[in-house]
């Protein structure tokens, strides 16, 4: 199963791997000002499922398999019976019907040719079906990309690139490459967090995470660690007792 997550490198550009069995991500801090939530919940709801109509996992296997085994089993089953042929047909110019050197490079040279016509049998339908797929979803950007430049004008955008799932990977690609302007560093309030950082459980303990979007003004930077530094404070800690 295709795992889903996000990176960023050092070129202003946001790297998607996106599953259909999975929710998409939040929407990237760098775009909250250029789409809204519910318009990049729904354009990666419509990439992955356009891009997952053109790729079958378990289809994609099984023709992979018979692929291989087809381009083996077959030159070599009918290697002898071309080398037997070649010796018939040249039987009038050699009556003592010995196999020479030339009659079995002649049976390589068929075999191979052989190996080459099965190969793209196989894989011509296949590469085919995927760039079918891979140009619907790229018009289907082209459409959104032109929505946008009418809605937002001479205001730069964001450019986004998808790579449909391939023969050897089940993952959608998606590469956002950012406007030119200062990157949100990693240590922003807002930037992205590991999955595996989730938001309290507990309602209470909200109110030792000094850094919440939704609350305007500064932090409470008199709840980090722990340490109190008013007088109202101390008393939940030390009773009645002040200094």
């Amino acid at each position: 199963m295709a795992t889903q997550f996000a990176t960023r490198d050092n070129k202003n550009k946001i790297t998607l791997y996106l599953s259909p069995t999975q929710s998409p991500p939040v929407t990237p801090v760098e775009l909250r000002e250029e789409i809204t939530p519910d318009a990049w919940n729904g354009r990666l709801a419509s990439i992955t499922k356009t891009a997952s109509r053109y790729h079958k996992q378990m289809f994609e296997r099984v023709w992979s398999i018979i692929a291989v085994l087809a381009v083996i089993v077959v030159p070599v089953a009918t290697f002898p019976l071309i080398l037997g042929a070649l010796n018939v047909f040249h039987l009038n110019s050699d009556p003592t019907g010995r196999t020479t050197t030339n009659h079995v490079l002649e049976a390589r040279a068929i075999s191979f040719a052989m190996v080459v016509g099965i190969a793209l049998v196989f894989l011509l339908p296949i590469a085919v079906w995927k760039y079918i797929g891979q140009r619907e979803v790229s018009s289907m950007l082209k459409k959104w990309e032109k929505a946008d430049k009418q809605g937002r004008g001479s205001i730069p955008m964001s450019t986004w690139t998808v790579k449909s799932p391939g023969l050897l990977r089940s993952n959608i690609v998606l590469t956002i490459q950012l406007p030119p302007g200062t990157p949100i560093s990693s240590f922003h309030v807002n930037a992205y967090t590991p999955a595996f950082v989730n938001p309290p459980a507990d309602a209470d303990a909200n109110y030792y995470y000094p850094y919440k979007s939704s609350e305007p003004g500064l932090p409470r930077m008199s709840t980090i660690g722990n340490v109190p530094l008013f007088q109202d404070e101390k008393r939940g800690y030390y009773g009645s007792e002040q200094v």
